[in-house]
């Protein structure tokens, strides 16, 4: 495991990584890079996870889109708390975060439901902020 930011991207394709874990703006920027050809990072063949917090949105549809057509490998949410740790992750199924612990102050809809994945752990379904839309003047 390496840590790295957009400074370090030469040093990132001499480490080959199959896997990738970045917060939600690295893995974005690093998507439009690779889109403009700025980026390659061939090694990358498993999965690329992404980071999200409380305080921001989550993956949007249009995120993991943009980050599929770059590097065609699965993408995978996990929200972060407040001291850094994973509280909830997203499985092979897409169909919420699978919640590693229960917290009150979590917005979104609580799933208990037993998921396709097999997992019996509640899930967490987040929503993207609606947009607001804009008045044409």
């Amino acid at each position: 495991m390496c840590e790295c930011d957009v400074d370090g991207l030469p040093w990132l394709r001499v480490w080959k990584p199959e896997a990738l874990v970045a917060p939600l703006g690295l893995a974005l920027s690093l998507a439009s890079r690779k889109q403009l050809g700025l980026f390659d990072l061939p090694s990358l063949n498993t999965a690329i996870v992404v980071l999200t917090s409380l305080d921001e949105s989550p993956l949007a549809p249009r995120h993991r889109d943009s980050i599929w057509r770059a590097f065609g490998v699965p993408v995978f949410e996990q929200l972060r708390g407040s001291d850094g740790a994973v509280i909830a992750r997203e499985c092979e199924v897409h169909d919420g975060l699978h919640m590693i612990e229960s917290l009150p102050s979590l917005k979104g809809e609580i799933v208990k439901d037993q998921c396709a994945c097999g997992a019996e752990t509640p899930r967490l379904r987040r929503r993207e902020p609606a947009q607001r839309k804009s008045a044409a003047v």
